[in-house]
């Protein structure tokens, strides 16, 4: 390298040498105004070159310079972002492992060497939620917010911080934000259907699931949202009659028993509307239809309770003989007719209807066991009532079938039109030996 130099020097002087040789002359240099110089010409040649260099150099200067201090800053950018990439790792390895305190002094230095972090905005948030310190979790989401205004697992976080303070007002301001982006998510509608049920906010709530229902749903998704549109108008009514609105709550009710007949909770919310506006006929035609149309025990067994408060238990005794007739095989319908004969203080009855139970098709049956040693006792056969009992595995339980729901087999001694477990509608059965589990 040294000798190309030296070799490129060689050939610039031999240059200079022949051009000063061949231009011996001299020319007026005029540098300002009344000022001139004569130089010779192989000086001004020598001048020009000598300025084209130092030009030339100090721009190759300048252009390195600039290209060191560019390189610098990224280099220094990159172990910037390095070392907030490797506090943000371990934050994130401490906050999953539930070491909160560590993951906050973690993220809180990301946030420091970087305030735009919207990730570490998000888990500082998400720990002060942890911590249930919901003020100091809300600001953090909110100056997430501030960076990234439509950012869905932002607004989430505030929808979350808001249900969690029961802030309803501003939950809904947050989701109608993610549902500007995303209209059509039934997961955000969902959520929102939530709230307003929370709230008792009955028609927003109907609006809501319409537009579920319009949302592209698979045929099992809309059938279940539907059913599901049909309990909450169930709830309508019910929230109607609760509220002293019977007419609204009748004809919500009647409603929904035109859209299925099935729906056995209507049948008995309508009978209480009935009763509370003092219209027993109605409500003895509705729970009479109801049966008609279900067979079922729970609305059997209210109709015993009108019958027996209405002081005409011969009523209820003809429909369970009725039932009995009809399905002989039906060991369900002989068992409530002689609880009922034991209720009404029919001892013989009681005794003469559990005789002609089969008894072998009931053995593993504790209530049947329970109703037999319960007759036993009264009528004075000590014997028998032990005997029985013992097979019951359950001493002098009363004679009381609980309420189950069939889908999750929540257990309760009061009705209710909605499983407060599972919160399904129209799933709550009398439990006759454990029918739910079964």
């Amino acid at each position: 390298m040294t000798k190309f130099v030296f070799f490129v020097i060689l050939i610039f002087l031999f240059i200079i040498s022949l051009l000063a040789f061949l231009n011996k002359g001299a020319v007026d240099l005029t540098v300002w105004e009344g000022v001139n110089f004569e130089i010779p010409v192989i000086a001004l040649i020598i001048i020009s070159a000598a300025v084209g260099i130092l030009s030339m150099l100090v721009i190759v200067v300048i252009r390195d310079t600039r290209k060191y201090i560019d390189s610098w800053q990224v280099q220094r950018q990159h172990k910037k972002e390095a070392k907030i990439g490797e506090s943000f790792a371990k934050g994130l390895n401490a906050f999953f492992a539930s070491r909160y305190d560590e993951a906050e002094e973690l993220f809180a230095s990301v946030v420091e060497d970087d305030i735009s972090h919207l990730d570490a905005l998000l888990r500082l948030g998400d720990i002060s939620f942890e911590k249930q310190e919901f003020t100091r979790a809300t600001d953090f989401y909110l100056k997430a917010k501030e960076l990234k205004p439509r950012n869905i697992e932002v607004l989430l976080s505030l929808v979350k911080v808001s249900e969690a303070q029961n802030e309803w007002q501003d939950a809904l301001k947050y989701l109608d934000s993610i549902l500007e982006i995303d209209d059509v998510n039934t997961k955000f509608l969902i959520r929102k259907r939530d709230i307003y049920e929370a709230q008792g906010n009955w028609d927003e709530l109907m609006e809501v699931q319409q537009k579920i229902i319009k949302c592209k749903l698979s045929e099992e998704e809309e059938k279940e949202e539907n059913r599901v549109l049909l309990g909450y108008k169930y709830e309508m009514g019910r929230h109607y009659n609760e509220a002293g609105d019977t007419e609204k709550a009748e004809k919500t009710l009647k409603a929904v028993l035109k859209a299925d007949k099935d729906f056995t909770a209507a049948y008995l919310t309508l009978a209480e509307v009935h009763l509370g506006k003092g219209n027993t006929k109605e409500a003895e035609s509705v729970l009479l239809k109801g049966y008609e149309e279900t067979s079922s025990l729970v609305i059997l067994a209210k109709l015993e309770n009108y019958y027996i408060t209405e002081g005409a238990p011969g009523t209820i005794i003809d429909l369970y003989r009725k039932a009995v007739q009809k399905d002989p095989k039906d060991l369900k319908h002989q068992f409530f007719l002689a609880k009922l004969y034991y209720r009404l203080e029919m001892i013989d009855h009681a005794f003469e209807t559990v005789s002609n139970i089969d008894t072998s098709a009931s053995s593993d049956l504790p209530d049947f066991h329970s109703l037999f040693g319960n007759i036993y006792q009264r009528r004075a056969q000590y014997e028998n009532a032990i005997s029985e009992f013992k097979k019951a595995l359950k001493v002098e339980r009363p004679i009381v079938v609980p309420f189950c729901c069939s889908t999750c087999d929540y257990n309760s001694r009061n009705w209710t039109g909605r499983c407060p477990e599972c919160r399904g509608w129209n799933t709550f059965t009398l439990d006759l030996n454990e029918a739910c589990k079964a």
